[in-house]
């Protein structure tokens, strides 16, 4: 047992390899240790984005009128956002 809930079972032995079962709940991720190792660089690969991609994604942030991190205004405001934004009628004209 590993805590309370995981529960690992040795399924069969030959010869010099053993098969385990591992009995976890859903939420609880098993994984052999490569898969577990290439799926952590996958996560820093998708983390670590590249210059040209964060500038890529500021201009199109800004074209799509959403309010960008470094305080700046967005570059226009459509209509439809300024009329979901609790004003009536002309007030949102």
């Amino acid at each position: 047992m590993i805590g309370h809930d995981i529960k690992v079972t040795v399924i069969v032995i030959a010869g010099d390899k053993v098969r385990i079962g591992i009995d976890a709940p859903a939420d609880v991720d098993v994984h052999r240790e490569e898969v577990y190792l290439e799926i952590q660089q996958a996560n820093l690969r998708a983390a670590s984005g590249s210059a040209e991609a964060v500038t890529g994604l500021t201009s199109v942030l800004r074209e799509q009128g959403t309010p960008a991190a470094d305080g700046e205004p967005p570059a226009r405001t459509t209509r439809s956002q300024a009329s979901g934004s609790g004003t009536k009628g002309s007030e949102a004209r």
